[in-house]
């Protein structure tokens, strides 16, 4: 990966943890297992979270229907997996062959944190690592323009609100770094870009 998703992930990570320890007094520190209890199952939850994005890729709308989901540890660390699919026609301004278009899908890992989850509004931060493709397909016939897959990183924040004990709405963005690759005249950079996502959050939140 280059230098710039190496840096996100850092940066990411470091926003991450930079909560899990900080003084409790002034000989002890506060951790995910604070007073030495060991983990309970009450501790453990878990989450599934359907969403919207809307992006660009090379002067073109994408929209986007996703899902991620996971298990939680005391409502702040999860670890799971997400997927998400362009459900519009993509079409690239560097394409050059008419009444084609451009699908778009992605699937992997996450971690996130959640900051202040008992509060009203608080924030949370996916993290989402994996793989996606973008192939061309056409509505009349089916060009044979194979297709190209590549590695991505998203740092996501969101804000999210408590709707129920089991239901959370959030908003917010992510910012797509994809791993060098071409495909016709596309490039990496032409499928890096920002995300704006809406969506809900159901699950058992301990």
């Amino acid at each position: 990966m280059n230098a710039k998703v190496v840096f996100i992930c850092a940066l990411s990570l470091f926003f991450l943890v930079q909560n899990t320890v900080y003084g409790q007094s002034d000989e002890e520190a506060k951790t995910l297992f604070s007073n030495n209890a060991p983990l309970q199952i009450e501790d453990v939850g878990f989450y599934g979270a359907p969403m919207y994005g809307y992006s660009q890729i090379d002067g073109s709308n994408v929209s986007l229907i996703g899902f991620r989901g996971g298990v939680s540890i005391k409502d702040r660390f999860s670890v799971g997996a997400f997927y998400n699919i362009s459900i519009n026609q993509i079409r690239p301004n560097s394409e050059t062959i008419p009444n084609i278009y451009m699908d778009y899908w992605a699937v992997g890992g996450l971690i996130e944190y959640t900051a202040f989850s008992k509060k009203l509004v608080h924030l949370t931060f996916p993290l989402h690592f994996g793989y996606g493709e973008v192939q061309m397909d056409s509505a009349f016939d089916s060009p044979d323009l194979d297709e190209a897959n590549f590695f991505l990183v998203e740092p996501t924040a969101l804000l999210e609100i408590n709707l129920h004990k089991y239901a959370r709405l959030n908003i917010g963005a992510g910012y797509r770094f994809i791993e060098n690759m071409t495909y016709r005249n596309l490039t990496q950079t032409d499928l890096s870009g920002l995300t704006g996502y809406i969506g809900l959050r159901f699950g058992l939140f301990r």
